[in-house]
C-alpha cells in the first residue's frame, strides 16, 4: 500500500509551478525580482514617493539596448531628487557600487526648444558591472512641495514589459485622513497596516505575468490590472486646481485679437472661419511635448504661447480655445480620458491623456478639434473609449463619451471597356460616419475623391456630378476615364479593384498570426462594399472564374461575388464587422474575414484577350 502525504504533495506541486514559472520568464530579457512603488503624504501636505527595484538581467539586449540606464525626470522648482543606493550584483555574486561619474544631469529630451520648461532636469544613471544574470538595484525618492500637486493622486498599471515575481504598491496616509481607490481588471484587495501615525493601504502580486508585446491589443493597456488612487473623493477638486490658473481667463493681447479680425473679414462662413483658425494654430505654434505630470498640471497663458511661437497640448489647448472665444465661438478646452478608468469618487489628472477643444455649432451640434493636427473628422468618432471632460464657463464640469467609430464606405462604378482597352464611366463613393472627411472637404474639395485608388478619375472639377455633402455623410459622383486601367501581361489584362484607401485598406492588417494571446481591437466597425459593373467588348472574355462566397462568424460578414452576363461583367465585395474589441476566442474568426480580405485573387478582375480569326 501506497502512502499518500498531502504535505509532500502540495510541496511538490509548489516546486512544479515554481520551475514551470521560471522557465516562461527565461523568454524574456530581464525579470522583476522586486518592484516597489510607495506614495505618501505626509502631515504637513508635501508628498513623497519612492521606488525600489531588483532587475535581473537575462539578455544583452537587456543590458545593451533596454534597461543599461535609468531616466528620472523631475520638476527643480518644486521637487527634490534624492538617490537611495544604486548597486549591481553580479553573476558571481560581487556588489559593483555605482560610482559617482555615473549619474548625470540633464535636460529631457522632450524639454528640447522649449524655454519656458528649462527648469526640468532628467538624471541618466548609468548603471555598471552589467552581464547576463545580474542584478541591478535601485532606490530612490521624490520629494514634492507642499501645493505642488491639488492632491496626491495615483495611476498604476499593475504589470511591467517583463514579468515581476514580486510586485508593490504601497499608498500611506495620516491617520484621520482618507483614501479613495479602484482597481480595474482584477480582484485583489489591499491590506491595510498602521506605521505611526500613518495607514498604509499596500496592493501586491505575486509573478505577474509581462505585458504582451503583440500588437493591436485594445489601447491604453486597458486590459491589464490598473489601480487609481486619491485622497479626494471630489474631482471637481482636482480640475479647479487646474482652472484657477491665468490661463483660463483665455486673455488675448492686441495682435492676436488683430490676427482673428482678419480672418472673420476673410471667412464668413462659420465652421470654414473655425477650421482656419485651428489651423493657424496647428501650424505656426510648435508643439513641446511635455507630458502634462512633467509639468506638474501647470500651464502658461495664451499670451505666453502666442509670444513663444510654442506650446505644451494644454496650452495650444487654452490658446486655440481663446482665439475662437474671441472670433464669437462657443468654445471650450476638453481633457481627453479613457471612459473605463474614469471614476467620479476619485479625483485625478493623472488619467488625463490629452486635449481637445469643444466647439458647439448650435444647429450643427458639437465638433472637437484637435490641437496637434488637421484633423478632418470630428474626434468625438475617432476615440474609442475616451470620454471629454469639458471645461465649461465659470468652472462648470460635464462629461461626454466619444462614440464608437462607425464608418460607412459604399463605392459603385459603371464602366465601359473599349476594344483599345480604354475605360469610361463612372463612380459614386458614399462616405458615413468615423471616415467621412467634413472637415478635410472645406479644405480640399476632393478629398474624398482622392481616397478612391486607381487613377480612374482626372484632375478636373467638371467630373465632378454628384456632390451632397451633410454633416454626418457625403455622396459623389464623378465622370471616370483612363486610358490605360489595366496591367498588360501576354494576352491578359489585369484590373485592380479601386479601394477606398482610408478604409479598411488604410488599417495596414496584412498579415494576422495563427495564434493570439491578447485580445485584438480594430480602429473602427467598417461596413465597406464595392460594386462594380464592366460592359467588355467582344474581344476580350472574363478570366476571373464566376463565383459567389459569403463567410458570416463571430466576427464579421465577408463577400465576393463575380457574375458575367453576355459581355456584362459585374463584382462585388463588402466586408463588415461586429465588435470593436475581438477577443482570443473570436480572433480565428477575424483572421478569416482578413486573410480573405487581402486575397489578391479577390482584389482584382483578370480579363483574356480573345484571337481575332482573319
Amino acid at each position: 500500500m501506497i502512502n499518500y502525504n498531502p504535505v509532500c504533495f502540495f510541496i511538490g506541486m509548489a516546486f512544479l509551478l515554481s520551475g514551470s514559472l521560471s522557465a516562461q520568464n527565461e523568454k524574456y530579457d530581464a525579470v522583476y525580482d522586486k518592484l516597489i512603488k510607495e506614495y505618501t503624504l505626509n502631515s504637513d501636505g508635501s508628498m513623497d514617493y519612492r521606488y525600489t527595484k531588483q532587475l535581473k538581467l537575462q539578455s544583452y539586449r537587456a543590458f545593451h539596448n533596454l534597461y543599461g540606464e535609468t531616466f528620472i525626470v523631475y520638476d527643480t522648482v518644486n521637487q527634490k531628487l534624492k538617490i537611495n543606493e544604486v548597486f549591481t550584483i553580479m553573476a558571481d555574486g560581487k556588489k559593483v557600487i555605482t560610482p559617482q561619474n555615473a549619474f548625470n544631469e540633464v535636460l529631457p529630451g522632450f524639454a528640447a526648444n522649449a524655454p519656458a520648461y528649462n527648469y526640468l532636469r532628467e538624471m541618466v544613471i548609468t548603471h555598471t558591472g552589467l552581464e547576463r544574470n545580474a542584478t541591478i538595484n535601485l532606490d530612490y525618492q521624490v520629494h514634492s512641495k507642499k501645493g505642488s500637486f491639488p492632491c496626491m493622486m495615483g495611476n498604476e498599471v499593475l504589470a511591467e514589459s517583463e514579468p515581476v515575481k514580486n510586485l508593490e504598491v504601497r499608498v500611506r496616509i495620516p491617520v484621520g485622513s482618507e483614501l479613495f481607490y479602484k482597481i480595474f481588471n482584477s480582484n485583489e484587495k489591499p491590506v491595510e497596516t498602521q506605521e505611526g501615525n500613518y495607514r498604509v493601504f499596500t496592493w501586491k502580486r505575486s509573478d505577474a505575468p509581462a505585458i504582451s508585446a503583440e500588437d493591436g491589443q485594445p489601447a491604453g493597456l486597458s486590459s491589464y490590472p490598473r489601480l487609481i488612487f486619491s485622497s479626494s473623493d471630489t474631482p471637481e477638486d482636482a480640475y479647479a486646481f487646474l482652472l484657477s490658473q491665468p490661463a483660463f481667463s483665455f486673455t488675448l493681447n492686441e495682435e492676436m485679437k488683430n490676427e482673428i479680425s482678419k480672418l472673420r473679414n476673410k471667412y464668413i462662413d462659420k465652421f470654414e472661419l473655425a477650421l482656419n483658425i485651428q489651423e493657424m494654430i496647428v501650424d505656426n505654434i510648435r508643439l513641446y511635448p511635455i507630458p502634462f505630470r512633467a509639468a506638474m498640471f501647470k500651464c502658461r497663458t495664451a499670451e505666453q504661447s502666442w509670444n513663444s511661437a510654442g506650446a505644451t497640448t494644454v496650452e495650444k489647448a487654452v490658446l486655440l480655445a481663446a482665439m475662437l472665444k474671441s472670433a464669437g465661438f462657443d468654445a471650450q478646452v476638453a481633457a481627453v480620458v479613457r471612459t473605463a478608468f474614469s471614476d467620479d469618487k476619485i479625483a485625478t489628472l493623472n488619467d488625463i491623456e490629452d486635449f481637445t477643444v469643444r466647439v458647439d455649432f448650435k444647429e450643427d451640434g458639437p465638433w472637437y478639434f484637435s490641437v496637434t493636427g488637421l484633423n478632418s473628422v470630428n474626434l468625438k468618432y475617432t476615440l474609442p473609449g475616451r470620454s471629454f471632460i469639458i471645461f465649461g464657463a465659470d468652472g462648470k464640469i460635464t462629461k461626454e463619451k466619444s462614440e464608437i467609430p462607425r464608418h460607412t464606405i459604399k463605392v459603385i462604378g459603371n464602366f465601359i471597356v473599349s476594344s483599345d482597352p480604354k475605360l469610361t464611366g463612372e463612380v459614386s463613393l458614399y462616405f458615413g460616419g468615423s471616415v467621412y472627411p467634413q472637415a478635410g472637404l472645406s479644405r480640399d474639395k476632393k478629398k474624398m475623391r482622392n481616397a478612391l485608388t486607381g487613377n480612374l478619375i482626372k484632375n478636373d472639377s467638371v467630373n465632378l456630378k454628384k456632390n451632397i455633402l451633410n454633416n454626418e455623410n457625403g455622396f459623389q459622383t464623378y465622370i471616370v476615364q483612363s486610358d490605360k486601367p489595366f496591367k498588360k501581361d501576354t494576352d491578359f489584362y489585369f484590373f485592380q479593384l479601386p479601394v477606398v484607401n482610408t478604409g479598411i485598406e488604410g488599417w495596414y492588417i496584412r498579415t494576422l498570426s495563427e495564434k493570439r494571446e491578447t485580445a485584438y481591437e480594430i480602429p473602427a466597425l467598417a461596413d465597406e462594399s464595392y460594386s462594380y459593373t464592366f460592359i467588355i467588348p467582344a474581344t476580350l472574355t472574363l478570366f476571373t472564374p464566376e463565383k459567389k462566397k459569403t463567410i458570416s462568424n463571430k466576427a464579421g460578414t465577408y463577400s465576393w461575388e463575380v457574375t458575367n452576363e453576355k459581355g456584362k461583367v459585374s463584382v462585388k465585395r463588402s466586408l463588415k464587422f461586429n465588435d470593436l474589441v475581438i477577443p482570443v476566442s473570436v480572433y480565428p474568426d477575424l483572421k478569416i474575414l482578413m486573410d480573405y480580405w487581402n486575397n489578391p485573387w479577390y482584389k482584382e478582375l483578370v480579363f483574356k484577350q480573345l484571337l481575332t480569326v482573319e
